[in-house]
């Protein structure tokens, strides 16, 4: 089926915690010290799984290409070798050691994706684009990249690969209330400072999460005095309006899914029903990519473009 009126997108506008900084020294700092912390997080996660597969790790199918490939017959031949690498392969593993793994991968692919969003401008680009190719690579080989049907009669997809490399991201219009981190209460009506540091005690709310960092399983004591910095804490929010931009404020404001164009292959029955039933799935992880497809560089050819969509998922139907 062919996209109506264009590719539609799913994004995440903004994230719960201190706003980053809108430039200088300290948002370059923020996004090194995140960006370095989530490539940490992808490629522990990444070790996990292959202490899961013991020795079968040494038999898993090896990502030996070069990351980027402009030919995309080039780019359809690797996909098909290592597809069929792949599914040697997971005949071998049982279904245990595949639950055991699949949390640990699904992270590794989400941090590197975090990293990308936070260094992409940074020495450590190609270090996080190539931590994307290595987990999506070993998700894809063991658990597919499926393509969804939704109610709206759209494809849809997140693959990490065509996700991560559409290089946008979003930027509201908000209109909130900010609350003081350290007292709760409106930062015109207190009297600290943002940015200087404070005592407060440590406590849990009713979702557990805690009241210095706001995450549910961190180790800050109940009852412990801490002295943290005081931030705006944005409350009562409403988006007025929602902008595609290059370089969003907040590095996570980013697509997390995209209708898939199937062109003439979209309206087959067998196609849709592949897809809902989890069984049409994506193979632009198991091969290399074309490069980052950046915002800046536009133009309306290089938006509409479906970069061979269709003739892949014909392939993937048909073949073997």
């Amino acid at each position: 089926m062919a996209e109506r009126g264009g590719p539609r997108y799913k994004m995440v506008i903004m994230q719960w915690g201190p706003i980053p900084p809108s430039g200088g020294p300290n948002r370059e700092r923020y996004l090194d010290h995140h960006g370095r912390s989530s490539l940490q997080v992808a490629a522990d996660e990444y070790e996990e799984v292959l202490k899961l597969l013991g020795a079968d790790a040494a038999m898993m199918p090896a990502l030996d290409f070069d990351l980027v490939e402009q030919d995309e017959d080039a780019r359809r031949a690797i996909q098909r070798e290592k597809r069929a690498e792949w599914l040697k392969f997971v005949a071998t593993i049982d279904q245990a050691t595949l639950d055991a793994i699949e949390p640990h991968i699904k992270k590794s692919v989400s941090a590197a994706m975090d990293g990308l969003n936070y260094l992409e401008d940074h020495e450590l680009r190609e270090s996080a684009h190539a931590a994307i190719h290595r987990a999506a690579f070993v998700k894809r080989g063991l658990f597919g990249c499926p393509i969804t049907y939704s109610a709206d009669e759209e494809y849809w997809t997140d693959c990490p690969i065509n996700i991560s490399h559409l290089r946008m991201g979003v930027s509201a219009g908000l209109v909130s209330d900010f609350e003081c981190s350290i007292c709760g209460k409106l930062v015109e009506d207190c009297d600290h400072a943002m940015g200087e540091y404070y005592p407060k005690v440590a406590s849990r709310d009713a979702d557990g999460k805690c009241s210095i960092c706001g995450e549910p399983g961190c180790d800050h004591p109940v009852g412990e005095t801490i002295t943290v910095a005081a931030w705006a804490n944005a409350r009562n929010v409403k988006a007025t309006e929602v902008s595609m931009v290059a370089r969003p404020r907040y590095p996570l404001a980013r697509m997390v899914e995209k209708s898939y164009d199937l062109g003439p292959a979209g309206e087959d029955p067998r196609v849709r029903s592949a897809a809902k039933h989890g069984v049409l799935n994506c193979d632009g992880d198991l091969g290399p990519c074309k490069g980052f497809n950046e915002m800046t560089e536009w133009d309306v050819k290089s938006v509409s473009s479906t970069d061979g969509d269709a003739e892949q998922q014909i392939d993937l139907l048909y073949e073997p």
